[in-house]
């Protein structure tokens, strides 16, 4: 127990002397700054998504006035999933700090958008019935995208999230199986025959019949979330919670 303490009061030391000598600074323009995160300017190019949303696939509504309420499409039941809920719109700062993260090798990144998708779930999973999940699953990549990356950006955050909220992370219930052309490039429409039986789900036994979380970086136009859940739910799980850093608007 005592070699625990030192060993305890050696890293807080540390982490102290780090701050003192290399103090944090804004993840956008680089400024110093007083704890994690980014300065107050650039925090101006940050924009949350807020009410007013639709309540199943959490984009929001065109006008800021009135009440959140389901969409058109999840109306017609076009999405799979039970819920969705993103943190940022995907523009300014956070769209730029979303490419470094992914196409940058800037990886550090994952422990702040971690923190970022641990407070979006503490707002959302007492009323929405997240409470109980029993794993947290990041979207997969290709092979061929995963060499060529070297890293899956998804399996970062979602580790993170994973450990702060003590919930398995299962990284290969989710395989890639056809290989696809960006999803940038397409229209909305191509987007969904894009990845249209894309996804497999594989080794899901141990999660028939239970709720789990989905995890991607950045929602578009829903397609490829929307193709994990329909792999996972024709494996027998049936409610796929989503969460994600940022969403297209």
């Amino acid at each position: 127990m005592e070699i625990y303490f030192i060993l305890l009061f050696m890293c807080i030391s540390v982490k102290r002397l780090l701050g003192i000598f290399f103090p944090p600074a804004c993840l956008v323009c680089g400024r110093e700054i007083d704890s994690p995160g980014l300065c107050d300017d650039c925090k101006k190019n940050v924009t949350s998504i807020r009410p007013p949303f639709c309540t199943k696939c959490g984009r929001p509504f065109p006008s800021d006035r009135g009440v959140s309420h389901i969409c058109h499409d999840c109306i017609r039941g076009r999405n799979r999933f039970v819920m969705a809920r993103a943190v940022f719109e995907y523009r300014g700062a956070i769209g730029k700090l979303i490419q470094g993260f992914k196409f940058g090798d800037r990886v550090s990144l994952a422990s702040y958008f971690s923190d970022e998708l641990h407070k979006l779930y503490n707002t959302h999973h007492s009323t929405l019935g997240m409470a109980d999940i029993a794993a947290i699953i990041p979207v997969p990549l290709s092979d061929r995208r995963l060499k060529h990356r070297s890293y899956n950006q998804t399996v970062l955050i979602a580790a993170g999230l994973a450990g702060r909220l003590s919930v398995p992370l299962y990284q290969d219930v989710i395989e890639k199986i056809k290989e696809t052309p960006p999803q940038s490039r397409l229209s909305a429409e191509r987007r969904h025959e894009n990845v249209k039986h894309a996804y497999r789900a594989v080794d899901s036994h141990a999660l028939t019949g239970k709720p789990v979380l989905l995890v991607d970086d950045v929602i578009t136009t829903g397609a490829t979330v929307n193709a994990c859940a329909a792999a996972l739910r024709k494996a027998g799980i049936r409610q796929v919670y989503v969460l994600a850093l940022a969403m297209r608007v």
